[in-house]
């Protein structure tokens, strides 16, 4: 399927938690070799549901629920939403993503292996990471990594087109989360960033849903590093959770010794 760095820590890279306001354009070719302008689509009254992925079970998840979200509209706004599934670095064959997809009963939507769709341009990078965009200024609705908490929210806003200066994900406290390495061999490396001081909490998760780790952590400042002791675990992938109060970050980390 995809090279084995699983989102969490498949973003060895460490950005800034920036958020926008506004969506940015591209013109890419979807897996059918149909042609998307961004703001066309927006511009025609469209909404957009942009998920990146890559393509594992963990990230399946995730994105089925984003999915089936815009499938909920479908009867009371017919033609106005599309789901955009967007392989994450577009190093995945058209081919795999088709097939992934229609596993996970996603069969019907749009998608792409296209580096001109770049989730970098939605502040921090990780899998799944869901965005939500409408509205003739090309507004963002909705922007978190691991999480569709409130889209339905987003989505019924985004659908009147309704200007906004915040949108849904950008007032967590929680600006960054990323892991490394991944794949991870005895331990990995849990990087957070915070706008305010607060306790967090870190979950591990099997792929059958059983929690094997839980850790909480003594903040001495607004950035750190934790460190994960993964030596005992057997090998596989594991959902990762960063947890402040009602909020919640996910990803998913490969573990082999």
């Amino acid at each position: 399927m995809k090279r084995i760095n699983i989102f969490l820590l498949l973003i060895i890279s460490f950005l800034g938690g920036i958020s926008q306001n506004n969506a940015t354009d591209f013109t890419a070719l979807d897996c059918d070799g149909v042609s998307h302008q961004l703001f066309s689509e927006l511009d025609s009254g469209k909404v957009i549901v942009i998920v990146w992925v890559m393509p594992c079970g963990p990230c399946g998840s995730f994105a089925l629920d984003a999915y089936a979200a815009a499938l909920g509209y479908a009867n009371s706004d017919p033609g106005r939403l599309d789901f955009y599934l967007v392989d994450d670095f577009a190093n995945t064959p058209c081919q795999s993503l088709f097939t992934w997809a229609d596993n996970f009963g996603m069969a019907n939507c749009t998608k792409f292996s296209d580096p001109t769709i770049d989730m970098g341009d939605y502040g921090q990078i990780g899998m799944p990471k869901i965005v939500v965009v409408g509205g003739a200024g090309h507004y963002v609705y909705f922007n978190k990594n691991g999480s569709t908490q409130d889209i339905n929210s987003a989505i019924d806003l985004a659908l009147t087109g309704t200007p906004v200066t915040t949108n849904i994900g950008e007032n967590e406290n929680i600006t960054n989360f990323n892991c490394y390495p991944n794949p991870a061999n005895n331990e990995f490396n849990i990087r957070y960033s915070l706008k305010k001081g607060s306790k967090l909490k870190i979950e591990l998760y099997n792929l059958v849903g059983e929690k094997v780790l839980e850790e909480k952590l003594i903040l001495g400042s607004l950035k750190g590093v934790f460190k994960l002791n993964s030596q005992s675990l057997p090998n596989g992938s594991y959902v990762i959770k960063l947890l402040n109060g009602d909020e919640e970050h996910s990803e998913v980390v490969n573990i082999f010794h």
